[in-house]
């Protein structure tokens, strides 16, 4: 019998989801992640993204939309834990338009232009999770700009190292 891995998708209040699945494929923040059986045990933060639930021949056979989260994986057993999930069926180009337009907050206002983003062939990492993209002040700042704080911060700390 070959392996496969037991998903469980839960939401604050419940259990979304649970089943066995040939692999995984996580939004995780820096890249996406494919959970095989036998995996090493890990822990992943997720972002706004894709999680798809993927067959023997590497085709999705389930595909959902999730507004970040954790992803814990250990034993076969993959444990992911969002606040909002929408199986992508769900949702069409003109209704994520649409909810873009009603929303009022700016996690939600993500999260739809994620949707749109996917199916226009978009890819890209959000890093809500990990507020990354704005500075103390509020600004945005683009990868770039955070890669180069991080360098000017380690060399910061370099520097008064050699003190």
């Amino acid at each position: 019998m070959v392996n496969q891995v037991e998903l469980t998708i839960a939401l604050p209040s419940q259990i979304y989801l649970e089943q066995k699945a040939d692999s995984v494929l996580l939004p995780a923040v820096r890249a996406d992640v494919n959970i095989l059986p036998e995996r090493a045990p890990s822990v992943f933060v997720l972002d706004y993204g894709v999680l798809q639930i993927l067959g023997r021949d590497g085709q999705p056979k389930a595909r959902y939309f999730i507004k970040s989260g954790m992803a814990d994986i250990a034993n076969d057993k993959c444990r992911v834990m969002t606040s909002f999930i929408l199986p992508y069926e769900e949702m069409t180009p003109h209704l994520a338009k649409k909810k873009l337009e009603e929303v009022d907050n700016e996690d939600d206002k993500l999260f739809y232009e994620m949707i749109l983003d996917y199916q226009r062939g978009i890819r890209r990492r959000y890093l809500r999770t990990l507020n990354l993209f704005s500075d103390k002040s509020g600004q945005q700042k683009t990868y770039d700009e955070v890669v180069e704080d991080v360098r000017a911060g380690l060399e910061a700390l370099r520097k008064r190292g050699k003190r």
